[in-house]
């Protein structure tokens, strides 16, 4: 387990490269922001959690793991390569990932939909109960440290008002409160407050809540 862990922070670690190439980031910098803004990968959480789900004779009245978002980064999740069950909303539509032998499925979490500023989705999910088949799953976690602030990325904040700029053939001047941020910008460990409570309710409100604070 232990190198199995090893293999899939490095593999967090290279999907966040990649989100920060596809959104036109300098290297490196969503992992810094999990970090506090510290050149590590030190600060940032890195957990796993192994998930049974056993048969249950009444599926129709149950639901294995009710529909929700991630509140950290990237998740990384080995499933049952033979029992299914997860399904991720699309369009308002739940679809089945269906398992795959020696595949890991990634998801993303609330805190790269705020540091993409929404180009980037959490992803809503949930895990039906199934009558027969024992279902089992390894979900790793990547989040930002508790104490890390997070805020849409200041390049993509400009790089958007640029091109609106350029669509609209004028420069108009904007306060902070229409700066074109789509999110407000928190401490980590206060957003977690908030989804504790919040988890399994549209997440909207939960970014609402923190502008408040």
């Amino acid at each position: 387990m232990k190198e199995y862990r090893i293999e899939l922070k490095k593999l967090a670690l290279r999907v966040l490269e990649t989100m920060d190439e596809n959104l036109g980031l300098p290297k490196g910098y969503l992992n810094k922001a999990f970090n506090g803004g510290q050149d590590s990968e030190n600060a940032a959480f890195f957990g796993t959690k192994v998930s049974h789900y056993p048969p249950c004779p009444h599926p129709e009245k149950v639901t294995g793991l009710r529909a929700h978002t991630d509140a950290g980064g990237v998740i990384l999740l080995f499933q049952d390569d033979e029992v299914n069950g997860l399904q991720i909303l699309k369009d308002g539509v739940w679809i089945d990932v269906q398992p795959m032998r020696n595949a890991v499925v990634i998801n993303t979490g609330d805190q790269i939909e705020v540091l993409s500023n929404g180009r980037y989705k959490s992803v809503w999910h949930r895990v039906l109960a199934r009558p027969d088949g024992n279902r089992r799953s390894i979900a790793s976690f990547y989040n930002p440290s508790y104490k890390a602030v997070i805020a849409p990325a200041p390049e993509l904040l400009a790089a958007e008002a640029a091109a609106a700029a350029v669509v609209e053939e004028e420069v108009v001047v904007k306060d902070s409160s229409s700066s074109g941020a789509k999110y407000p910008k928190f401490v980590f460990e206060d957003y977690m407050n908030v989804y504790a409570e919040q988890k399994f309710l549209p997440k909207e409100p939960r970014f609402l809540a923190l502008k408040a604070i």
